[in-house]
């Protein structure tokens, strides 16, 4: 478990966290979302003691970084991937942190075997891509087989197959009852990974809560497609809907997404249910082609929070 409390970072003047408070808990993924300069990357490095807090605490099982028993059997993290050895071998480079940790040589077939480098295990890491080596660091990270883990955008330089494969590798992580923390600019992939979602500002926090609470609370209507969408709209006004077109058509006018202008004119509705919307169509004898709950993306929440 990680617990951040009151912490507070400052680098002269300039100040990068302040007063943060949050937990993450074992058992799930948890997302750490934040625009550039927001504070995420100084908060996982005060977590991982390679900065000083100016004041406050954070603690890897209720205890600092240093105090650790046993440091890379507990935490494992990845917070730049380019920071390697690039005349080392990547069997080299982990063999190295093996041995400073105490660990085995076996362990570092594993984890190789574990992120596909097993093939690249003997090439030199300066001829490794950018997502080779993202996967070198996680292999890294794993090396100690902790508990708990940190990566900072993780993701970066993974094609789409190297992405679903991090997706299915930190879910079974998390099932397996370990504590990750996930940083990403990735939005639509870490709202298929995060359980959980941690966003700051500024240093400050913003939200603290579960992916689907919060995307729960940034549902943005219903979209209706009806070829009486201006009989239509009147009708769902006067039953205290609020309609606006969607995609760029006026109820009455043509449409302008490329449809046909006989597939009817899209309409967004808030303040009724779907069923609701259903019933005042058939009352009215409006032909319905189209009645689906329209899901804000994590992108469009994420954006709208941090305003």
């Amino acid at each position: 478990m990680i617990e951040v409390r009151e912490l507070t970072k400052m680098y002269g003047s300039t100040r990068a966290v302040s007063g943060l408070t949050f937990d993450v808990k074992p058992g799930q993924v948890t997302g750490f979302l934040g625009h550039n300069g927001a504070g995420k990357s100084t908060t996982m490095r005060v977590i991982l003691g390679l900065h000083a807090p100016t004041s406050g605490q954070a603690l890897i099982n209720g205890v600092r970084k240093h105090d650790l028993r046993d440091p890379m059997r507990e935490v494992g993290a990845m917070l730049d991937a380019a920071e390697v050895q690039g005349g080392r071998s990547a069997f080299a480079h982990l063999e190295a942190l093996a041995y400073a940790g105490g660990i085995g040589r076996r362990r570092v077939v594993e984890v190789l075997e574990e992120v596909g480098l097993a093939g690249a295990a003997r090439k030199r890491i300066a001829g490794f891509s950018h997502g080779m080596r993202q996967r070198l660091g996680i292999a890294a990270a794993l090396l100690g087989d902790p508990g708990v883990l940190i990566l900072d955008e993780p993701a970066n330089g993974l094609d789409p197959d190297g992405i679903r494969w991090l997706r299915t590798l930190l879910r079974s992580l998390a099932a397996e009852g370990r504590t990750v923390l996930l940083s990403s600019h990735l939005m639509t992939e870490m709202s298929l990974t995060a359980d959980r979602l941690i966003i700051i500002g500024q240093g400050r926090l913003i939200e603290d809560a579960s992916t689907a609470d919060l995307l729960a609370r940034f549902q943005s209507g219903v979209q209706v497609r009806s070829p009486h969408a201006a009989y239509l709209s009147k009708a769902l006004r006067a039953a205290g809907a609020t309609v606006c077109p969607a995609q760029g058509t006026s109820a009455g006018e043509e449409p302008t997404s490329g449809r046909p202008a006989g597939a009817g004119e899209e309409l967004l509705v808030t303040g009724l249910t779907r069923a609701a919307i259903g019933d005042i169509a058939l009352a009215n004898g409006c032909a319905v082609h189209e009645l689906v709950s329209r899901r804000t993306s994590l992108e469009e929440a994420f954006m709208e929070i941090t305003q």
